[in-house]
């Protein structure tokens, strides 16, 4: 290999990994940038994904079309040209203008967000891969480029990678913005170069080329259809299960960079190993692995039928004997667990279907084509993800359906591997094996019931989760309760008997937090009271005559289920009250908003486990402040599985010096106490910012509160709209311990 040809190749590989790199480290950029916008869930980062494989399709389109012309000279000064364009259109960093008015349209208005702003870019970054592997090939004829393919999934797993552990805790988000634009301006400058050279080059063997060509053609057997299907299908199959898993962890824990990075990690590492050697897929193993897998997944779904059914078997008892007890329905309730056996599950499913597809690939005179089909099955996967899913299902049924195509797949691949084979050589072996794999469908698909049957009244689901309204207690008039679920965190509850109707429940009795800084609130003036997050409306409990209480949500299935299914806003409203809903994110809305003079200020966006950080940030309690009387109170609901929001709330007290109150209740009662309403308690943590000296003189609230110290709790880097890391808080909190907390006395 001359010096000419030597540069060339590593010119190419600097390219692509480099355009590889940018195609992937700005996905969590522009999605972070753009996560407070819309309400913080996990389905903005599900739209976004959703655009960046419709856009990767459309590169991978462009770059067939470039390919297939014959006119070398257009080729290089279109991509040029475009290249210029895509580099003259940063930085990327979306104007305030792109904030929503409201909460309707959100994936509309993301998807046009992301266009304007990075689309171009991102599209030109694309179609790096099949454009810079087809000149590679033409370069050196008779090579293989598909290692090239490799090499660019490298650069995207690095780009990931580096995001959530380098660039985003040592970055604020404009400062990475302006990074990767260099990082572009960098990649345009080799990409333009490389085509220039390219071009150049095949302009004088085009006559070779072409013959070359046509001789292959000649001996070639184009790919067939149910090849072409596999390119489409299995990609569709990964891709889906890709953006159902990470949707369903995102829901559980938190919507952090980390966990959109990690399974999208894993994807493409099976990428990488699969298009770099053979030997790294071994159809069988991965097919027999990947079917246990599923199939074991399926049994932790049906957790409870599966443990009678082991101790109806005395399975259990023979188990124990040895010191060994199993619990199905335990194994994954530890979110580390539960992450993991997840990820576990997506990188053997995404081995198969990938290592399928790489199986079939076709000669490199096919290769744009090849890549189109595959875009296009990611896509394929990604719309129905995120587009079609939350039109047609009321819950969230996708990743049940992946895993009942995974399992068929997985069993699919093992009958065409042993259908000749020994084990399978006879008609009996074959009706036996077909009986038992039939019976383990059965239990994967029953899994998939099981777990999202529901016998909620009513279920909805939009963009920011699924909602469902379930009666509990029916037959016990005084213990009927209603209650209101998003995914499965409680939201609210609300009994039916007229005597307790009224009463706030769950989070919101008058011994939480929020009931303390409303009840004890001293001013013989009506209160005005803001409350971020609807829920059932339990907070409008409080309300009497002459209040006003406004609550901002951007969730208009929230709205519509809180004045329909339950009563608070309306009981309220007749007790003399002003009640008002500010359907928008609370930011967007407040900032838009002249001072509205809050008496307290309710923050209970935080109860899920995908919370919107964005609420707790600096400039986020600047704008709370800016609403809030002089001697008003800020109750923030920080009750929380797997994040322990002290620090950042503790952090926010110190910054704006402000005392800081914890108020715990839990729903355990004496025997003397008990009543009815039991059945509507929840254990609730609250954290209260104010400088009223009455209210903190108040025997209620020195006996129900207890100051937090400074220093009590975990020092991390201040949040605010340019930086917040949801990892660094990720682990169960450990409340209310002698040491941290002293009484207010």
């Amino acid at each position: 290999m001359d010096n000419t040809s030597s540069r060339f190749a590593w010119w190419s590989a600097a390219t692509i990994f480099l355009g590889a790199f940018l195609l992937f480290q700005v996905q969590p950029i522009i999605s972070k940038m753009i996560l407070p916008w819309f309400g913080g869930g996990p389905a903005v980062w599900t739209t976004c994904m959703l655009f960046f494989q419709v856009l990767l399709l459309g590169g991978y389109a462009y770059s067939h079309f470039l390919i297939s012309s014959r006119n070398l000279q257009r080729q290089t000064i279109l991509h040029v040209v475009i290249l210029v364009i895509a580099a003259l259109s940063l930085p990327i960093m979306p104007d305030a203008d792109w904030k929503p008015l409201d909460g309707t349209q959100p994936a509309l208005r993301i998807l046009l967000l992301l266009a304007a702003n990075v689309g171009l870019p991102y599209f030109i970054l694309s179609s790096t891969g099949p454009l810079v592997q087809a000149w590679y090939s033409r370069f050196y004829a008779g090579q293989s480029p598909y290692r090239l393919y490799a090499l660019s999934n490298v650069g995207s797993l690095g780009a990931l990678l580096t995001y959530p552990f380098f660039v985003e805790p040592a970055l604020t988000t404009s400062s990475q913005g302006w990074l990767w634009s260099a990082g572009f301006g960098l990649y345009a400058v080799l990409c333009a170069g490389l085509a220039v050279v390219a071009g150049r080059y095949a302009s004088r063997e085009t006559a070779a080329v072409a013959t070359q060509e046509s001789a292959a053609e000649s001996n070639e057997q184009l790919p067939s259809l149910e090849h072409r299907m596999a390119w489409l299908l299995l990609p569709a199959i990964a891709s889906m299960m890709l953006l159902a898993i990470t949707n369903h962890l995102c829901q559980d824990v938190a919507v952090v960079p980390f966990l959109w990075i990690a399974p999208l990690s894993l994807y493409l590492i099976s990428f990488i190993l699969c298009f770099d050697h053979p030997r790294w897929y071994r159809r069988a193993l991965f097919a027999a692995v990947t079917g246990v897998a599923t199939f074991g997944l399926c049994l932790v779904m049906l957790g409870d039928d599966v443990d009678s059914i082991l101790r109806t078997a005395r399975i259990t008892d023979l188990l124990s004997m040895i010191h060994i007890n199993i619990v199905f329905d335990d194994l994954i309730s530890d979110i580390v667990v539960e992450s993991g056996v997840y990820l576990g599950v997506l990188f053997l499913i995404c081995m198969v279907c990938h290592g399928e597809m790489v199986r079939c690939k076709p000669a490199p005179r096919h290769l744009t084509s090849f890549y189109l089909m595959v875009s296009a099955g990611g896509a394929l996967g990604g719309l129905f993800v995120a587009l079609i899913c939350p039109q047609i299902f009321k819950t969230f049924v996708e990743m049940g359906i992946g895993l009942v195509l995974a399992f068929m797949l997985a069993l699919g691949v093992l009958a065409d591997e042993f259908w000749n084979a020994w084990v399978l050589n006879r008609l009996w072996k074959q009706c036996v094996a077909f009986a038992i794999c039939f019976a383990l469908l059965l239990v994967v698909v029953r899994a998939q019931f099981v777990t999202f049957s529901s016998d909620a009244v009513i279920s909805l689901r939009n963009f920011y989760g699924m909602l469902s309204v379930d009666d509990e207690n029916i037959s016990k008039p005084l213990r009927h309760v209603r209650k209101l679920h998003n995914g499965r965190i409680l939201h609210g509850a609300q009994f039916f008997a007229e005597v307790y109707r009224q009463s706030p429940t769950t989070y919101y009795d008058e011994e939480s937090g929020v009931g303390v800084a409303i009840k004890r609130f001293p001013s013989p003036q009506p209160k005005r009271v803001a409350t971020v997050g609807l829920g059932t409306g339990t907070i409008a409990a409080y309300a009497t005559e002459g209040d006003y209480f406004c609550f901002y949500e951007i969730n208009p299935n929230v709205r519509l289920l809180a004045t329909t299914e339950f009563t608070y806003l309306s009981d309220a409203q007749r007790r003399g009250a002003k009640v008002n809903i500010e359907l928008g994110d609370a930011r967007i809305s407040l900032e838009r908003q002249e001072p509205q003079h809050y008496d307290i200020i309710a923050l209970d966006a935080f109860s899920g486990d995908a919370i919107p950080a964005h609420l707790l940030t600096r400039e986020a309690f600047s704008e709370y402040f800016r609403h809030l009387n002089d001697d008003g109170v800020i109750a923030v609901h920080v009750s929380n599985l797997h994040l322990d929001l002290r620090p950042v709330v503790g952090g926010l007290a110190e910054y704006y010096k402000f005392p800081l109150l914890k108020v715990k209740t839990d729903d355990e009662t004496d025997d003397d106490t008990h009543d009815d309403r039991e059945v509507a308690e929840a254990t609730s943590d609250w954290m209260l910012l104010t400088r009223n000296e009455r209210f903190l003189k108040d025997n209620v609230v020195r006996e129900r509160g207890k100051i937090v110290k400074p220093g009590s709790y975990k020092s991390i880097r201040p949040w605010t709209d340019q930086f917040s890391n949801l990892f660094e808080i990720l682990e169960k909190p450990d409340w209310m311990t002698e040491e941290d907390l002293t009484p207010t006395r």
